[in-house]
């Protein structure tokens, strides 16, 4: 087992190389402790990433990135020798996919915040946004599907559509459930202040 003390230089300088696969014990500078498996570690830039669990997703892992100018301590529990296991293939093309899809979907969400809307209007927005994709703020309206327009108040009465519309029905089934849930909540948050 290999330890640094707590020095006063950087603990980086007292190892050449870390093994892939090594189980280590970091201690950063704000005095977190990171306990996980080396998966990469550059010499000459001082940086080593290491895999542990993920706390939220069993198959997953976490990988964690550090600067060793940054560490206070870094102490080696299990050394593994021998060739490291192979990295796993890395889809670039897709993870380029993904990224661009987030993006988009990132702006598409911008397109859902109203602005100078009341926070009603805005909760209907977000109910329905997250059905059907297709909507979006004119003025203080609502627009779905580019067929129905939900006007203030929001209510389920506020619906106007144009002529032939088949979406209406569908929507104002929408808007009367996200009627009923706001409705629902507001007397369970007034039951518990009762309580109190």
């Amino acid at each position: 087992m290999r330890k640094t003390q707590e020095l006063n230089m950087n603990p980086a300088e007292n190892y050449e190389f870390f093994s892939i696969g090594s189980l280590i014990r970091i201690v950063d500078c704000h005095n977190d402790t990171y306990k996980g498996t080396v998966r990469s570690f550059d010499y000459n830039t001082k940086i080593l990433s290491i895999e542990t669990p993920s706390p939220s997703v069993a198959q997953l892992s976490d990988i964690y990135l550090f600067n060793l100018d940054y560490v206070s301590e870094i102490e080696v529990l299990e050394e593994k020798s021998g060739l490291p296991e192979p990295l796993p293939f890395i889809n670039v093309s897709k993870i380029s996919q993904r990224l661009i899809e987030q993006e988009k979907d990132r702006i598409k969400q911008k397109t859902y915040i109203g602005v100078n809307v009341s926070p009603e209007g805005q909760k209907l927005m977000n109910t329905i946004s997250k059905t059907i994709s297709d909507c979006r703020w004119q003025d203080q309206d609502i627009v779905v599907l580019g067929e129905v327009t939900i006007k203030p108040p929001y209510g389920p009465k506020d619906l106007h559509c144009i002529e032939g519309s088949k979406a209406l029905a569908h929507i104002s089934k929408i808007v009367e459930k996200h009627h009923e849930e706001e409705a629902k909540q507001a007397k369970q948050g007034r039951g518990a202040q009762s309580v109190r």
